[in-house]
């Protein structure tokens, strides 16, 4: 054999070598990552919470958890628990992987049927379910603020809904996903002060009842509500929008009717349309003292630059 062909065969055994190294390391922090991941989603905590009162039988009352579900906090959102509440796909692509709203109703693949009312508190709450595991990406913290009548409305209307049978899926991540899992700020419990006092504020067209319903953009505005790229959120979403009195790059040069119409439809001052992150949709139905309560709450903020959160 001449040196030529052993130095050629020298060069592909090394070749080979080092993809087989390269592949070797990449399923090693496949697993260290899958295992990560596992270990995050398994952590748990523990919270002594007292229950709400859940007026079954008050129909104002589940009318008004009807108008909270599916007008200021989401729920019934087409990538959450879905217009019947009976869960479904938050996301499922690759390499994020599959992330599943469970069914909340009382129908085969339900999984609140034995929830108590402190369970319903922790849960959406404080994103803590009853097995003591934090809720994935669940934005208990745009929750928190809400009064107890409030939360109560909304358990009982999940309760008066019919039952639908559909199992609840388990999450299948992908690598993305378990990066996620494993080290982004996506565990409302991590991110609520749970000995904090609520605002407490009458319902109405005011700046102090604007300070409780703010919790419910806080998620993807951020807790300065100066914008910025949103945990958890779909990779393909733009950076959410700075809603400070910020002159040049929040709300600062808005009128009341501006924001009226963002709200409403979707559309800037210049009539370009929001991002479909952003769910008009949902606020077309929105109390109008429950907008006029959310501006006059948000002139009230220290305007900052986009991007902080």
């Amino acid at each position: 054999m001449t040196d030529k062909k052993k130095k050629m065969g020298l060069v592909k055994r090394l070749a080979l070598l080092g993809f087989v190294g390269v592949g070797g390391l990449a399923v090693l922090g496949y697993g260290g990552l899958y295992f990560a991941s596992a270990s995050a989603l398994a952590r748990t905590h523990t919270l002594d919470v007292a229950g709400v009162d859940i007026p079954e039988d008050d129909e104002d009352a589940v009318a008004r958890g009807k108008y909270l579900v599916d007008h200021v906090m989401g729920c019934s959102h087409s990538d959450c628990h879905q217009a019947d509440m009976g869960g479904g796909e938050t996301m499922n692509q690759f390499p994020l992987g599959l992330v599943y709203a469970p069914n909340l109703t009382s129908g085969t693949g339900g999984v609140v049927g034995a929830y108590e009312a402190q369970d319903w508190v922790r849960t959406v709450r404080h994103g803590l379910k009853p097995d003591g595991t934090r809720t994935f990406i669940m934005p208990s913290e745009d929750y928190w603020s809400f009064p107890d009548s409030d939360i109560g409305a909304v358990v009982a209307y999940i309760k008066s809904l019919p039952p639908v049978d559909r199992e609840t899926k388990k999450h299948s991540l992908g690598p993305i996903g378990m990066l996620i899992a494993a080290t982004e700020p996506v565990y409302a419990w991590d991110k609520i002060d749970h000995s904090a006092e609520r605002p407490k504020a009458e319902r109405g067209p005011t700046e102090e009842w604007g300070k409780v319903m703010i919790g419910a953009c806080t998620g993807c505005h951020g807790s300065g509500l100066s914008g910025g790229e949103i945990p958890g959120g779909d990779p393909s979403w733009p950076p959410s929008r700075n809603i400070t009195p910020d002159e040049a790059t929040g709300i600062g040069a808005w009128e009341f009717a501006d924001f009226e119409k963002a709200i409403r439809t979707g559309a800037r001052p210049d009539g370009t349309k929001l991002h479909e992150a952003m769910p008009y949709e949902l606020y077309v139905k929105m109390d109008p003292d429950d907008i006029t309560a959310l501006w006059k709450y948000l002139r009230t903020v220290p305007a900052r630059p986009a991007g902080g959160r």
